[in-house]
């Protein structure tokens, strides 16, 4: 299928693919699923202007269907929400007039390419850390569950 803003051809089949997977990660962990869907459009030629543009448009429909069952099952703080809202659009008009500005030194792709990989770096790099913190203070607390007083016995 031709797509004649961005001037790529993907296959549908690709797409619905890959919006189904990072439906599932939206579902289940939360996340947005930007770090699958900008890099599989970026695999299949999207310009990486577009991926940006293209991935925002996405977010809203995830998120919409996301929150609205998190919602149900009572899981979402309204107000947490609106007050990150303030911070996302400012944050979103600063990103898109960087875009602009990048995309007439010709430097769109490399450093939003960059950035990106150095984002997914960083949340990996969180991630394991977390995960080994988390790792070393369970087994601490397994030992202190061996005496009531929290003395090993």
């Amino acid at each position: 299928m031709d797509f004649a803003i961005s001037g790529v051809h993907i296959n549908p089949l690709y797409l619905a693919g890959v919006g189904f997977v990072v439906g599932i990660l939206g579902g289940f962990f939360g996340v947005g699923g930007s770090f699958i869907a900008g890099p599989a459009l970026f695999a299949a030629g999207v310009p990486m202007n577009f991926v940006v543009g293209t991935d925002l448009a996405h977010i809203v429909g995830k998120s919409i269907v996301a929150a609205k069952k998190h919602r149900a099952l009572g899981n979402v703080d309204f107000k947490l929400g609106l007050i990150m809202v303030i911070g996302t659009i400012a944050g979103v008009e600063a990103g898109a007039q960087i875009v602009q500005h990048l995309k007439r030194l010709a430097k769109a792709d490399v450093v939003i390419a960059g950035g990106f990989i150095v984002v997914l770096v960083a949340m990996s790099l969180f991630i394991g850390w977390e995960a080994g913190g988390r790792s070393r203070c369970d087994a601490a607390a397994a030992r202190g569950l061996a005496g009531a007083d929290g003395l090993r016995a």
